[in-house]
């Protein structure tokens, strides 16, 4: 029993970390634009698209994409 407990505690401290790491990504994209890019600050369109909270997971999956299939058929030239 007390084996389970020490899992729960630990499981529950690795959910914290996972949660507490995923919020500070905003000041990590940022840096390595600023690195890889020579101190150019990042673009506003980027920025909004990195640091907006009021978007939904439906909002950030794009549904307006083409679906039909496309098919190619090679003939055999004519003799």
């Amino acid at each position: 029993m007390k084996q389970q407990h020490y899992l729960v505690v630990f499981f529950v401290f690795l959910m914290f970390v996972n949660m507490s790491e995923g919020r500070s990504g905003r000041g990590v994209a940022e840096e390595y634009w600023k690195k890889m890019m020579k101190n150019e600050p990042l673009p506003e369109p980027i920025k909004e698209l990195l640091n907006n909270p009021f978007r939904t997971a439906q909002e950030k999956f794009i549904t307006n994409f083409d679906t039909k299939s496309v098919v190619i058929i090679y003939h055999t030239p004519l003799e």
